[in-house]
């Protein structure tokens, strides 16, 4: 492996701790409301990708491949936040009348 390479995977790393710290910190220390909930969601995301991009290696993947594993990095993240913003809502529409 190429010092250019550990050089990139350890700046890559360590991004992932920032978020990963930050989300921690932000989660435990702020009070609760909905744009908390929608940055934790965004960092997730933004994990995802680069455990995707980098760590995996799907970025030279079949773009279908690629593009349906990042889908759920940015499909579940969504799904969580809406359904702690809009819990009437969802209660409603999966309620049996």
């Amino acid at each position: 492996m190429a010092s250019n390479d550990k050089k990139r995977i350890t700046l890559f790393w360590l991004i992932l701790l920032a978020l990963t710290f930050f989300a921690t910190f932000i989660a435990e220390e702020a009070t609760p409301s909905h744009f908390i909930v929608i940055i934790i969601c965004l960092t997730i995301s933004i994990k995802g990708r680069i455990v995707i991009d980098e760590f995996m290696g799907l970025r030279e993947a079949i773009p279908i491949i690629r593009y349906g594993v990042h889908s759920y990095f940015i499909l579940l993240p969504a799904f969580v936040a809406l359904s702690i913003i809009f819990p009437e809502f969802l209660a409603q529409l999966t309620t049996i009348k």
